[in-house]
């Protein structure tokens, strides 16, 4: 009832489109920016700016909840353009980043079986022609609300579409709260933190692959190893050697 009532009447109050935007750009943006301003960036590998400055454009992944502030990988936060959900959530993030001078493409994930209305395949056409126009992707991994840290074929199907590299990436924070509860168990990164920026190797999908699933595997182990060293190194731990991927190979039909 409720459902049809705003369908008839529209969105009003805190429920608006203008209102999420409102929100988005000026309380999660201006969190986040005062975030960043007040943080300290550290980064693994230490030359990992540069390494993702030679990819671009590249296809940033991280998992839910667990890149904000990914941005600052890229050289500039107008090359990169986010893939968000259409769902009120999506559209606060999506407000955020526009806030830093990104671009967005709505869509509800990246998964290729979605159907048209979802913006799945929508979705995978703007991204691959926002590519060819020079522009890196961020996107999450995981599609919500269930299950959490499971990786989308459509990722590695992004990347065979395209040539271009898998950049997976982490985000965390010396001051941060972990909502455990929470299907993605999201971090909110605080200010006066060291933020640390974590990525693992690129990871490319040949146009001749057939199957996607050994790739997605492979994604969901980095973005496993990436979120760990983000943890450690934003704590000021030691971290172990980075994981050598050269053995990383997939046999063609």
């Amino acid at each position: 009832m409720n459902e049809q009532i705003q369908k008839e009447h529209g969105e009003r109050g805190l429920n608006s489109t203008k209102a999420r935007h409102f929100i988005g750009w000026h309380i999660l943006g201006g969190y986040l920016r005062l975030t960043s301003a007040t943080s300290k960036f550290v980064y693994d590998p230490p030359d990992a700016e540069q390494k993702c400055a030679d990819l671009m454009p590249a296809i940033y992944v991280c998992w839910h909840g667990q890149g904000m502030l990914g941005m600052k990988l890229v050289p500039e936060a107008k090359q990169l353009t986010i893939l968000t959900s259409r769902h009120p959530d999506g559209q606060l993030v999506a407000a955020a980043a526009k806030s830093f001078g990104c671009s967005n493409i709505d869509g509800s994930g990246a998964n290729p079986k979605q159907d048209e209305g979802t913006g799945g395949m929508a979705a995978m056409r703007e991204m691959l022609r926002a590519m060819k126009n020079g522009q890196s992707i961020g996107i999450t991994a995981d599609i919500p609300p269930v299950p959490g840290r499971q990786v989308s074929d459509g990722v590695a199907l992004l990347a065979r579409f395209s040539g271009r590299p898998i950049i997976p990436y982490a985000v965390s924070s010396s001051r941060r709260s972990v909502l455990e509860k929470v299907w993605d168990k999201m971090q909110i990164n605080h200010p006066f933190s060291t933020i640390s920026a974590v990525v693992d190797e690129p990871l490319y999908v040949p146009r001749s692959a057939k199957d996607l699933t050994p790739y997605s595997n492979e994604l969901a182990k980095r973005l496993d190893n990436v979120l760990d060293r983000a943890f450690l190194l934003a704590d000021g731990k030691d971290l172990p050697p980075r994981p050598d991927r050269s053995a990383f190979s997939v046999a063609e039909d």
